[in-house]
């Protein structure tokens, strides 16, 4: 007999935690070393350190941030800016090209127009909602395709399944930003997204006393992300 899958609520309680617990900790205790004693590590990124995002407390979050979006492997920011920075700092290098969606966060939006040109990245903006218009703006270095579930602050809905499909049928990186639908709501890696981004400062916090972010998704990417994130 399978085992019944969790359910969202009990994976935001449970999953992720470390078994056995810490010295029988129900709650995770909170870890405020910087540096970790060695163990043996034969390669940099496995190193303790926080600034690599793997102590204990990052290991726990990551799972169950992984666990409630039903993703391979997630990794948690600074801020939201920064998961959408990172991500797409390690999916494109000067000569490439990003289609994106016409109307995304501001703070996305000016990185696309203000930042990336200068780097040598190219980007074209194109409608969610008019899939047949996007081959016209595919070019022989397009790399991904970067939408939101839910438009911030517009409220715009892209056809999301399109947006797989073709990012499918061309080879493509398939990044959303999930921040305002929240796992709750919509769990891209489900629909077979490459990449589900997040500013936890929102939803995904509730509580409006911390600024974070987080990006979920296959684990090839996650890792090539996250080596990207320790520079």
């Amino acid at each position: 007999m399978e085992k019944p899958s969790q359910q969202i609520d009990t994976k935001l309680i449970h999953a992720g935690e470390p078994l056995p617990r810490i010295e029988g900790a129900v709650s995770m205790p909170i870890f405020q070393s910087a540096t970790f004693e060695y163990r043996g590590e034969q390669d940099y990124h496995a190193l303790r350190y926080i600034r690599l995002n793997n102590t204990p407390n990052h290991d726990a979050l990551h799972r169950k941030l992984a666990a409630i979006e039903n993703a391979e492997a997630a990794l948690v920011t600074s801020s939201g800016m920064a998961a959408i920075s990172t991500t797409l700092l390690t999916i494109l290098g000067s000569g490439d090209h990003l289609l994106a969606q016409n109307c995304l966060y501001g703070g996305t939006h000016s990185l696309l127009l203000a930042e990336f040109p200068r780097l040598g990245i190219d980007v074209d903006f194109i409608d969610g909602n008019t899939p047949e218009t996007w081959p016209r703006s595919l070019k022989p270095r397009t790399k991904a395709i970067y939408v939101e579930t839910i438009t911030n602050p517009l409220i715009d809905v892209p056809d999301l399944p399109a947006v797989v499909k073709f990012a499918h049928a061309h080879d493509l990186v398939a990044v959303v930003d999930n921040t305002f639908a929240s796992p709750i709501n919509f769990r891209p890696p489900e629909w077979d997204f490459d990449l589900s981004l997040h500013s936890g400062t929102k939803y995904l916090n509730g509580h409006s006393d911390i600024v974070a972010g987080a990006i979920i998704g296959r684990a090839a990417l996650i890792d090539q992300i996250n080596r990207k994130l320790g520079h």
